[in-house]
């Protein structure tokens, strides 16, 4: 019965991280982009990667130009990572710049600061990239695992096969 409790309390748990991760992640810097075009994360580090999504557009190609990258062409709605310029000014916010049928809409992006270097080397730049919902889904996928262990442990010690 305790499982179950546990099982419970993590999905819920869970449910609550995953419908508070969009409201957190609107509260980021310039406002939420236009409806369709994404561009996330929308604030990166210097030599960062962004990745470009265009979902409400019905043209086969949706072209994207910033000051802080070439330009690129979503294909058919699918996304793309860009690498933003290693001489991008800290602290300036950039326009990302959709064209979609002859239509054009932009959303921001903010070049932050670079971390601080005793954090980069200890993280190696692993973690310095993550955005709210890899977050949230890395806790998921951890609280299942354990999860499941818990279970495992439980059945064995139980003498169940």
């Amino acid at each position: 019965m305790r499982l179950t409790s546990i099982g419970s309390a993590a999905l819920l748990s869970a449910a609550v991280l995953s419908l508070a991760a969009p409201a957190a992640a609107a509260g980021d810097d310039g406002g939420a982009p236009p409806s369709g075009f994404t561009v996330s994360p929308r604030s990166v580090a210097p030599g960062g990667t962004v990745t470009l999504g265009a979902t409400g557009c019905r043209a086969p190609g949706v072209t994207v130009s910033s000051g802080v990258f070439g330009p690129v062409t979503l294909h058919h709605g699918h996304p793309a990572t860009v690498v933003v310029d290693p001489g991008a000014q800290a602290g300036k916010r950039y326009d990302v710049t959709f064209a979609c049928a002859g239509r054009r809409s932009s959303a921001p992006l903010l070049v932050s600061g670079t971390p601080d270097k005793r954090i980069r080397a200890v993280l190696s730049g692993s973690l310095t990239d993550l955005d709210t919902t890899e977050l949230v889904a890395g806790g998921v996928l951890i609280a299942a695992a354990l999860g499941g262990v818990l279970h495992l442990r439980r059945r064995t010690a139980h003498g169940a096969s």
